[in-house]
């Protein structure tokens, strides 16, 4: 039971001068005596009448001091919170985004705002009767429903208790709108949002009758490292970081390129940096090394964009196989590419094993598809990508040239459309016919699909559905840029690196023939006390078994190595990939609550923190620090005590008991009347 208003006990202090006004109270009757001999009489009477003696069968005084009492707990305006005697769901939401690994509110004692924010909920849903269920939502790429009305509290600790960090995308409004699902005409719903406040969601279609916030972090600064690259120069190799600061003060430290293997940087730049500001620094005269390290060395509230990792790249992309067809524009493009070229015919060359080994992928243009049916051929190109463009002077069994309508184009994204568009290219025919199963169209012209792009047998496979011959197409600046993409996207398998990616992006690696199992193993991560908690991750198969060739990215940031094995065992190869956290949670500005909109409806727990956040900075900072204060080593919910965070949310979230007391006051009095009237207790 709760009072509203606990003060108002002072009133019961009228108890006892009621008690007292009875105790004092004398009653002297007019008695005309004959005489004084009756003196004696009235002095026995006097004795008989002391004080306490009066207390034994007054029922009017018992019925005076009962309705006081009741009088004075009705000022302290008593109330049952819904969740004593309600079965109303809790809906929590977990925020576990890369910003949550930030630094603990001051006092916490927590490693990290996750942390602090799990505890501050475990401790509330901890004093859930059983009678609420519980319904758990971690926000990701997509929410994660991980408990769905459960009322053993063991449970729901230990679902909490295994909530980690994501630092991929996260989105919110998703979680948002899957709690909104499950809340929605719910009577006595209540929703918990566990977070840093770095929530990019608006809560006014939430239909939960009492919104939680719980808290966490503080309001710190953030030196995110935000691009760092590589290339090899004349004699040596060259590097540039990106430095971008986020906070209210002045940050300075150390920017550190430290190369693979290396305890020392092989070169250092301080640094100091203004609130918002962003700074490009240059190194050269690198030594080689296999990878190279970026670090920031310098006090931070955040550390998953404090490190960054790159690579050189290989100067070549393969050894390509031209079947079929020379063609001048098509070798000049491939040869501006960095790609070698060697060309048969498929009529005169049988492939053999060393030739195979030789080439890291295929260019079929115009050759005789009857000639690459033998078991050598299709065995070579089922372990390879392939890059078919058809012509439509020998177009595919089932397919047939047709002539566009019209000059239209439409292009689809995909690496081997980037940066190009077609436009006032003319293509005088296409072939149309079936590219197979994997395969999608991501460029049309006139309506017609000319390009796809897919995977088969695990290798990427690339067509074009006209000859080059038949347009101006090698004659325009798109040709060359065309070539060199689909042979960075096609030779992605011949060697060198993975690139640069995104916690758990999805990603399609080209795999080397005869991968039967591959891996992914991590060389460093960021923050780097992770290191040692990260298991070896298998790759991702397809339903039949084999390697899948699309693959999610690890989910912590760092530099991973994917090293693909032979049915023997044998390692095949290993290629590096760099993974960084996503961008958005290091943009930290002053006020990191201002984001955090709430509904009318959501009382003081919702509006009062949300107007807390609109101030100046200077009223965020002291607002986080007296959160700090209150939540100091304790797991206590940041939204203030159980009377303050429901405050506000009306009939719905508790049972006021003064309406009650008030019927019972007016009953007694009744009573005393009653007494009093009949003369019964005097």
């Amino acid at each position: 039971m709760l009072f509203q208003s606990a003060a108002s006990a002072v009133f019961a202090l009228a108890l006892p001068a009621i008690l007292l006004l009875y105790l004092l109270k004398r009653r002297y009757p007019e008695n005309e005596i004959a005489s004084h001999l009756l003196w004696r009489r009235a002095l026995r009477e006097q004795e008989a009448n002391r004080p306490w003696q009066r207390l034994r069968r007054s029922l009017l005084l018992l019925l005076q001091l009962l309705a006081a009492a009741c009088l004075v707990f009705a000022l302290m305006r008593p109330l049952i919170p819904a969740r004593a005697s309600s079965g109303a769901p809790v809906v929590i939401v977990v925020d576990r985004s890369a910003s949550m690994t930030a630094a603990a509110s001051r006092g916490s004692g927590a490693s990290g705002a996750l942390e602090e924010a799990l505890r501050a909920v475990a401790a509330a849903a901890e004093e859930l009767p059983a009678s609420r269920p519980v319904t758990l939502i971690a926000a990701g790429a997509e929410p994660e429903l991980l408990l769905k009305d459960e009322t053993g509290r063991r449970e729901i600790l230990r679902a909490l208790e295994g909530i980690e960090p994501r630092f991929g995308r996260t989105d919110e409004e998703a979680a948002l709108t899957l709690a909104e699902a499950l809340v929605r005409g719910r009577e006595g719903a209540e929703l918990w949002l566990a977070t840093d406040g770095r929530i990019r969601a608006a809560f006014a279609d939430i239909g939960a009758s009492d919104i939680r916030l719980f808290r966490a972090g503080r309001d710190g600064a953030n030196t995110a490292l935000a691009a760092f690259g590589l290339r090899a120069g004349t004699e040596a190799y060259e590097a540039a970081a990106t430095l971008v600061h986020y906070g209210s003060r002045p940050a300075e430290g150390t920017l550190a390129i430290v190369p693979a293997g290396a305890a020392e940087p092989a070169a250092e730049r301080p640094f100091r940096l203004e609130s918002g500001e962003q700074r490009v620094f240059s190194f050269d005269g690198l030594p080689a090394a296999e990878y190279y390290r970026a670090e920031i060395r310098a006090a931070d509230d955040y550390e998953a964009d404090n490190a960054a990792f790159a690579f050189p790249e290989a100067p070549e992309r393969g050894r390509a196989l031209l079947v079929g067809e020379s063609s001048l524009f098509l070798s000049a493009a491939l040869g501006l590419a960095g790609v070698e070229i060697v060309q048969v015919d498929p009529a005169d060359f049988e492939p053999d094993d060393a030739a195979a080994e030789s080439v890291d992928w295929i260019v079929v243009h115009g050759a005789d598809e009857s000639a690459l049916r033998t078991d050598a051929w299709r065995g070579l190109l089922d372990s390879r990508p392939v890059w078919h463009i058809w012509s439509a002077s020998s177009p595919p069994p089932g397919g047939e040239a047709v002539e566009p309508a019209d000059i239209r184009t439409d292009i689809r994204a995909h690496p081997v459309t980037e940066h190009i568009s077609l436009a006032d290219t003319h293509i005088a025919r296409i072939v149309r016919a079936d590219p197979g199963p994997g395969m999608e169209a991501i460029a049309l012209y006139g309506g017609v699909p000319v390009l796809f792009a897919g995977t088969v047998n695990g290798q990427p496979r690339l067509v074009m559905a006209f000859d080059p011959a038949d347009s101006d197409l090698p004659l325009r600046a798109d040709f060359p840029i065309l070539a060199a993409q689909a042979a960075e996207w096609l030779g992605g398998a011949a060697g060198g690196h993975l690139g640069r990616t995104e916690a758990d992006a999805r990603i399609e690696i080209g795999l080397k023939s005869g991968t039967a199992r591959a891996e992914w193993q991590a060389v460093a991560t960021v923050p780097a006390r992770m290191s040692a908690e990260l298991p070896v991750i298998e790759a991702e198969k397809t339903a039949d078994g084999a390697v899948s060739p699309v693959q999610a990215a690890p989910g912590v940031p760092g530099l991973y190595r994917f090293v693909e094995y032979g049915s023997d065992g044998r390692t095949l190869g290993a290629r590096l990939l760099a993974v960084h956290a996503a961008p958005a949670e290091g943009m930290w500005t002053s006020q990191p609550y201002a984001d955090i909109e709430f509904p009318e409806s959501a009382g003081a727990a919702g509006d009062g923190q949300a107007a807390s956040a609109n101030g100046s900075a200077s009223e965020a900072a002291e607002n986080a620090a007296e959160t700090a204060d209150r939540a100091s080593g304790t797991a206590e919910p940041f939204s203030g005590t159980a009377d303050e965070s429901s405050e506000g949310a009306g009939a719905e979230g508790r049972i006021e008991l003064a309406p009650y007391i008030a019927v019972l006051i007016l009953l007694l009095l009744a009573a005393e009347w009653e007494v009093y009237r009949r003369g019964a207790a005097f």
